[in-house]
């Protein structure tokens, strides 16, 4: 296969996604049921009921009468726990759409948010947009909207890259929502040297968007498959969105949130994904004094390691929100 043959492979499909409202700005997220729960697989797998368009077909309603909505079971905080998925910068809830089906299969109710701006978020036109918009706390306020409208009190998190920011974030203002956070491909402080960002800039500039999402997903993932995933999302990314993130995004410091979180937290680092593991140098040397902190290693894995990796990944995070981190000490899986 081509080095760029990926461009042309299909990718999972989304489920239907659901929407909450903030101001001018509406976020897109999918709730994927589990199965494993007595009632909720028959409800998943049977066939959808065939359905009329009244326009096409304007006189059955009228002679078989407006069918009664059909209830979709539910379960309660009692009886499931609830895991969200969150995807990192320019990516979006496909990043995680095989993910929440294999969580959902062993017993959890996933959600699955699409970032502001990311995915089947809806920007407000131009004139109504403000760099301000893309703060942290704004974007972790969309979240927290989220598991509001969902009635979700209490929730195990894994966040990638930016998607882990979500979680320090939120640990800050509201550090009893997370229950416990897996995070990959983040470092918990970050400063882009006065020399690497104009770099990174000149680069920005002498790439085409085309060159440059065809080079991240080769850099991001070894699988074509995962690559073919990184790359339409980067395709469909939001140009300035990702540019007003950016500016919160090259330096920041948020270890101090977890002074406030009294759960425990994962660390998954892949051996490939050489810019964060630098990064990450002050996270592991304050992160020592932690006692609920846990790091697990991954071979040959590069920054989008659930999709390239995904049985590594499914494992690791399966038996920390279980619980089986307590029993174990770090390794390399």
């Amino acid at each position: 296969m081509a080095k760029n043959d990926f461009i042309s492979l299909a990718v999972p499909i989304l489920p239907r996604a659901k929407y909450v409202g903030r101001g001018y700005y509406t976020s897109a997220y999918y709730v994927i049921e589990p199965v494993s729960i007595s009632g909720f697989e028959d409800h998943i797998i049977q066939k959808p009921s065939q359905e009329f368009n009244p326009e096409e077909e304007p006189d059955y309603y009228l002679e078989s009468g407006y069918p009664e909505p059909e209830p979709t079971p539910k379960p309660t905080q009692d009886n499931v726990s609830t895991i969200v998925l969150c995807h990192g910068l320019a990516a979006n809830g496909l990043q995680f759409v095989d993910d929440a089906h294999y969580f959902a299969k062993n017993g959890y109710r996933v959600i699955v948010p699409d970032l502001r701006g990311h995915g089947r978020s809806k920007m407000p036109d131009e004139n109504l947009r403000s760099s301000d918009d893309f703060t942290f706390e704004k974007m972790a306020d969309d979240l927290l909207a989220i598991l509001d409208k969902e009635q979700i009190e209490k929730t195990h998190w894994v966040g990638h890259s930016l998607g882990g920011l979500m979680a320090l974030t939120i640990k800050e203002s509201h550090p009893n929502r997370l229950a416990d956070v897996v995070f990959f491909g983040t470092s918990f402080s970050l400063n882009l040297s006065i020399i690497g960002l104009p770099l990174l800039e000149i680069a920005n500039k002498l790439l085409r968007r085309e060159h440059k999402n065809q080079l991240i997903a080769r850099v991001g993932a070894n699988k074509v498959e995962a690559q073919a995933i990184i790359y339409q999302m980067l395709k469909g990314a939001d140009k300035d969105c990702i540019n007003s993130i950016m500016h919160y995004f090259r330096k920041y410091d948020l270890i101090d949130n977890l002074t406030s979180f009294d759960g425990a937290f994962l660390l998954i680092r892949g051996s490939k994904d050489f810019f964060i593991n630098h990064a990450q140098n002050k996270t592991l040397a304050e992160m020592k004094y932690y006692p609920l902190f846990f790091k697990k290693d991954i071979k040959n894995a590069p920054h989008y390691l659930n999709l390239n990796n995904s049985e590594a990944f499914r494992s690791v995070v399966s038996d920390f929100i279980s619980g089986g981190w307590i029993y174990q000490e770090n390794q390399i899986l």
